[in-house]
């Protein structure tokens, strides 16, 4: 509640790949944006979610990475307090009406459909996936 006495409702992001991967590798361009995405989510500023499609092109870019540090990047995301979204039928129904972009991939289409049903900012670090979110009116965050 807030001292008006209505309901506060909590930010909502989504994340794709690319930020994730970004918050891991201290020599990308936009390592420190990432960083306080995930201490806001931490915090719980910020609900942050990824869709299991997503989390699926993380584990595997961040192979090396994992097995190099023996971090664990599902293990990274939950202390940040990340939530896996697993489709359902509406994101499937979106992801699909989404294909007529024909410059998203189907990973950048679940991450956008994520960020449609759940009314939700997408963070990105594709160009393209954004131009596409502002598109579809859905608010984008650059990094």
């Amino acid at each position: 509640m807030n001292p008006g006495g209505g309901l506060v409702r909590k930010s909502v992001g989504v994340v794709d790949a690319g930020v994730v991967l970004t918050r891991l590798d201290r020599r990308r361009r936009s390592h420190e944006a990432s960083v306080a995405l995930f201490a806001s989510s931490a915090r719980g500023a910020v609900r942050l979610h990824i869709s299991v499609v997503n989390l699926a092109e993380v584990l595997q870019h961040a192979r090396p990475y994992s097995e190099t540090t023996g971090v664990d990047v599902i293990s990274v995301l939950a202390g940040f307090d990340v939530v896996l979204s697993a489709p359902d039928v509406e994101v499937a129904r979106r992801v699909a009406d989404l294909s007529v972009f024909q410059d998203a991939s189907l990973a950048d289409r679940f991450a956008l459909a994520t960020a449609q049903v759940l009314g939700a900012r997408l963070h990105t670090t594709d160009r393209i996936l954004a131009g596409l979110a502002r598109r579809c009116q859905v608010p984008a965050t650059l990094y």
